[in-house]
């Protein structure tokens, strides 16, 4: 039982002749470590809005509106749900497109002082079916990472033919029912089953 006593004596004593690990914040500026967990800050450049933060994100303090009418997503971080866990980093599929600062101060005294972090993509949408396919940004993210097996995909090889700023005659629409030449339309994957399983249909009748 001695032994217990003898080294909390000691720390007793260390700690009376010691100085305050404290800062004397907000007197004085305070500046926290390196890897302090602060408010996180989405990154305009490197974000592209593939919504990975939003999905794992455990407090719910990501918003993502879809506004498909103008084809456009918002990825909207608010500090005053925020836990500073540092899950929308760790997942980000750039590793640059939301990273925790430094900043501890996010204290405030009224709802509409909240500084949030937003940012803004293109969206792309199904033709067909009118579903949410992905953000340009995020399309052209796999492209760069796919390299030349990209271009079998016929979304991807879309997406690379408009950046190239080629002028057309002509805006191709599609015209109902989907059929098998619609797959190099910009459609999603499950329009593309259905215009692929009513081809074999025939195929099979004939």
């Amino acid at each position: 039982m001695r032994k217990p006593k003898i080294r909390e004596l000691k720390e007793a004593i260390t700690s009376l002749f010691s100085k305050p690990y404290t800062t004397k914040f907000p007197y004085k500026e305070h500046k926290p470590f390196p890897k302090f967990r602060g408010k996180p800050q989405y990154n305009e450049e490197k974000c592209v809005g593939c919504g990975g933060c939003f999905f794992v994100c455990p407090s719910k303090a990501i918003d993502m509106i879809d506004d498909i009418e103008n084809k456009k997503r918002i990825l909207i971080h608010n500090p005053d749900r925020c836990i500073f866990c540092g899950e929308c980093e760790r997942n980000c599929i750039t590793k640059e497109g939301i990273k925790l600062t430094n900043q501890f101060d996010v204290s405030y005294l009224k709802e509409q002082d909240i500084i949030k972090s937003k940012v803004e993509h293109n969206l792309i949408i199904c033709i067909a079916c009118g579903e949410i396919i992905g953000t340009e940004k995020h399309i052209k993210f796999i492209y760069d990472k796919l390299g030349n097996l990209a271009f079998s995909q016929p979304i991807i090889l879309t997406e690379l033919i408009k950046n190239l700023k080629i002028p057309t005659e002509y805006e191709e629409k599609f015209v109902p029912p989907i059929n098998r030449q619609d797959i190099l339309k910009v459609i999603c994957p499950k329009c593309r089953r259905i215009a692929f399983i009513k081809d074999e249909i025939k195929e099979i009748k004939k």
